[in-house]
């Protein structure tokens, strides 16, 4: 039994061993390092102002955009405060409708959180359009990247346009 155990115990540690090397053969396999260098562990910096969002961008002009897609855009930001913004959201989404909204937005990091609301007519309809959780980011100079999703007319629309001043 003591034999038993002992084996046990080296069976345990050779174990332990191995699977020690192995997430790091394993790391070194992937190309990262077991403990990252300082060159890869500095973060990007942090966009702590709203100046990178504020103002009036807009898309290049397009045909019509698809079904579920917009195009067109203009997005323009205003901001009420270091961390707030409010958003007036207009594109031509779903193929032909075209509409004009408000809402607002929230600095996080390097991202502005948005959303915008409105009701669109066309034709003698109208109808709400509704866009949630929508992004912006910094892309090249005096560009941002606005990522949207919603509904425009009860169908869905989501899609991300580039945008710039």
């Amino acid at each position: 039994m003591r034999r038993t155990r002992s084996g046990l115990l080296a069976l345990g540690t050779i174990v332990a061993v191995l699977a020690t090397g192995g997430c790091d053969l394993l790391d070194k396999l992937k190309g990262s390092p077991a403990s990252p260098s300082p060159a890869t562990t500095s973060p990007s910096p942090a966009t702590t102002s709203l100046d990178p969002f504020v103002g009036s961008f807009t898309s290049p002009s397009t045909a019509a955009p698809g079904p579920t897609s917009c195009g067109n855009v203009r997005y323009v930001v205003t901001p009420i405060s270091t961390t707030s913004a409010t958003i007036t959201f207009s594109a031509t989404c779903a193929s032909s409708i075209e509409l004009t909204g408000n809402g607002a937005g929230t600095l996080s990091g390097s991202t502005l959180g948005w959303n915008a609301q409105g009701s669109v007519s066309q034709g003698g309809i109208t109808c709400p359009f509704s866009f949630s959780n929508g992004t912006a980011t910094p892309e090249g100079t005096g560009g941002l990247r606005v990522n949207y999703s919603g509904s425009v007319c009860g169908i869905s629309v989501s899609g991300s346009e580039v945008v710039r001043k």
